[in-house]
């Protein structure tokens, strides 16, 4: 009784421990790997894992702790929420079992992927919705996962919603003051008098660090039916600005006509291909919006 109750006390310490450690850090994906680094810890699993949630509630995001860089590689595609790691997905609740195999919603393991046995697992919620699953494989010291654990789980869970919800209440204050800073640069360029050119290259830049973007560039009207790349920043910046190319035909050409914003997953596939980024080769998922 009283190892157990030391054993009680000691594992305590340690998710208050955990809890200031993850309150201490603002930065997202830190926050994330340190979620699962700690979870198999306070556990003593040989592996965990935090599956992050995409909207249409497949995983997006897939932080690992105790697989190497090689092991991740040869197993390839992260998992897209079949089978047991799909059972928290539907039904947001803790989940323990001795081994995974038996389980009969198991559809098995991909190849070059560890052997695991006993698993525990529980959801992570922010902002009153499900964030992603913690997952935990290979109880050390044991054959599974015990009472102990999942409580222990299921408390630095909350832990981690809490955190979470501070790093994107900071990631979005800190993305408000740049679009602040970026709008007062611009506003003051243009006040003072600073040459067009430059101030389309100001928004230009802007824009591109704002959304993280390679590429950003600002075309303008030319003439009768044409537009010019007035200004570029980022890759093919350079072989891209003062390009001339027609209004009919290109992405610019849809959006100045309709003045909506057009998202392309991949831009290198349009068929629109008048669009001198597009040429430029090297184009992935892209953005155009109108410049009133």
């Amino acid at each position: 009784y009283a190892a157990a109750m030391t054993g009680q006390r000691d594992r305590n310490e340690r998710l208050l421990e955990a809890g200031l450690a993850l309150s201490s850090e603002l930065t997202l994906p830190v926050i994330l790997q340190r979620i699962v680094e700690l979870a198999a810890d306070l556990t003593g699993a040989r592996y965990g894992a935090l599956g992050v949630l995409s909207p249409d509630g497949t995983i997006s995001e897939f932080i690992t702790a105790g697989v190497t860089e090689a092991e991740r590689a040869a197993i390839g595609h992260i998992p897209v929420g079949r089978g047991i790691l799909g059972v928290l997905i539907d039904d947001a609740a803790p989940l323990r079992l001795r081994e995974i195999a038996e389980d009969p919603r198991s559809v098995g393991f991909p190849p070059n992927h560890p052997p695991m046995r006993s698993f525990l697992g529980a959801p992570v919620s922010a902002r009153g919705r499900v964030f992603g699953n913690l997952y935990l494989t290979e109880k050390q010291d044991a054959e599974a996962f015990t009472d102990e654990d999942e409580r222990a789980l299921v408390m630095l869970a909350g832990q981690a919603g809490v955190a979470i919800e501070n790093a994107r209440l900071f990631e979005e204050a800190r993305d408000r003051a740049r679009r602040l800073e970026a709008v007062r640069e611009i506003a003051t360029a243009i006040l003072d008098g600073t040459n067009p050119d430059e101030v389309l290259g100001l928004v230009a830049r802007h824009a591109r660090e704002l959304v993280g973007a390679d590429l950003a560039t600002l075309a303008v009207p030319a003439g009768p039916g044409e537009l010019v790349v007035g200004a570029a920043d980022g890759v093919h910046a350079d072989e891209l600005a003062g390009s001339m190319f027609p209004i009919e035909g290109s992405v610019s050409g849809k959006v100045i006509r309709t003045g909506k914003t057009v998202v392309l997953a991949d831009a290198a596939a349009d068929e629109r291909v008048r669009q001198p980024a597009l040429r430029a080769g090297g184009i992935g998922p892209a953005l155009f919006a109108p410049l009133a």
